[in-house]
């Protein structure tokens, strides 16, 4: 096995496939730092062995045997247990190194790559309150090496040049550190974000193939429907299967669309509107009908575009149905605009609109689906007679 191989098997030491991503990436992390932690403080073992340091030669010893640890608590799902005890060596070792070099030895230092290295670890939503208490046992652990630097606890008196040599390892290791660790946590958020970015295109590829069958299995509907009302010889029963078509078609519009466009989050609503529009004026409507169509470059989460697509169908539908006179003069003008977060829909045809009754009740002629769909969205609408049928709708967009 090659060297990354066995770095990689094992940086992943306790990670499951039942892990989500933060998971992963934290029992790796945390994995690798304490190799990285066990590594830096066995070479300062061997300076401080060729400088005959030996006051701090137990303090190197006891964190090389302690450091496994972290690994082992990794291997049995305790990796919360593992950050902790992670950090307990870490500020465990720092102090007494502090306490014993003095204040004047650059020995604080090294307290930095590791409160770094706990920040970029946890800073997760999930992982927040332990971020803050292992933070707060680092605050504690400096205050009590402040405290004991000032009363000389543990304190080693060295000679001038002693203190310079430490001085430059301290300096030389909290820099060395500090580079390691920055190099293992990009390392490791690189990995993280192509597994999620992996995960997401999988995910899209999934749902744009739901789409892709969605859309044909209505289209199949449609064409059942279809077959079935030119089976049929009632001109009822064929308005009617004509209307659930055109129902079903709208909708199957929207997943067609989506499907085209590998947007899965918005759609296109005015192209979709024109595609709309030309499918009903062939299905249902007449060459010499008139629509005029104005409608801005919006963009409609799927929650709010297929209501306002049926909404239209409904519409129009009942527009060719009711309003046409003989002489085919049918106009409709459809107005779609965006105002801030508001979405405003403004209908109207030269028909003869609704009685005075309906108008304020709108429970005829279909329009209790337009109701229903209006209620959905959310959105104030209110029906009207304005030289002929008139329908305006407001709704708020995410």
């Amino acid at each position: 096995m090659s060297f990354k191989g066995m770095l990689n098997s094992y940086s992943n030491i306790g990670t499951k496939v039942g892990h989500i991503p933060w998971e992963a990436s934290l029992i790796r992390k945390l994995n690798v730092h304490a190799l990285l932690g066990t590594m830096n403080v066995f070479f300062a073992l061997i300076i401080f062995l060729a400088f005959d340091y030996s006051y701090f030669i137990w303090d190197c010893i006891l964190v090389i045997l302690l450091a496994p640890m972290v690994v082992l608590l990794n291997s049995r799902g305790k990796y919360i247990l593992a950050s902790y005890w992670f950090s307990f060596i870490g500020f465990g070792m720092f102090a007494s190194l502090n306490l014993k070099m003095g204040e004047n030895s650059n020995a604080f230092l090294l307290y930095f790559p590791l409160v770094m290295s706990i920040v970029q670890m946890h800073a997760r939503r999930e992982m927040m309150k332990h971020m803050m208490i292992i933070l707060g046992i680092g605050f504690f652990s400096a205050c009590i090496v402040l405290y004991g630097l000032r009363e000389h606890w543990m304190l080693i008196p060295n000679a001038p040049e002693a203190l310079n040599n430490l001085r430059t390892i301290n300096l030389f290791f909290g820099l060395f550190t500090t580079l390691l660790f920055v190099v293992s946590i990009s390392y490791e958020s690189i990995r993280q974000e192509n597994l999620i970015k992996g995960m997401l295109n999988e995910k899209e590829v999934l749902l744009a193939e739901v789409f892709h069958r969605v859309k044909n299995n209505m289209n199949i509907i449609t064409s059942l429907l279809n077959l079935k009302k030119n089976a049929s010889s009632s001109p009822e029963v064929q308005d009617a299967l004509e209307e659930c078509r055109n129902r079903v078609f709208s909708m199957a519009l929207v997943h067609q669309k989506i499907y085209s466009t590998k947007n899965i989050a918005k759609l296109n609503f005015k192209e979709y509107i024109n595609e709309l529009v030309n499918a009903l004026r062939e299905s249902v409507g007449s060459n010499q009908a008139i629509i005029e169509l104005e409608c801005e470059a919006i963009d409609l989460e799927l929650s709010n575009a297929i209501p306002s697509g049926l909404i239209l169908n409904e519409l129009i539908t009942n527009s060719f149905k009711h309003a046409t006179t003989p002489k085919g003069n049918l106009r409709v003008s459809i107005w779609i605009k965006q105002l801030n977060k508001e979405v405003m829909l403004s209908y109207r045809d030269n028909g003869p609109g609704l009685p005075e009754q309906e108008s304020m009740n709108a429970d005829t002629l279909g329009l209790v689906l337009v109701k229903s769909l209006a209620e959905q969205l959310d959105a104030k609408f209110e029906f009207g007679n304005e030289k002929g049928f008139t329908f305006d709708l407001k709704f708020a967009v995410k």
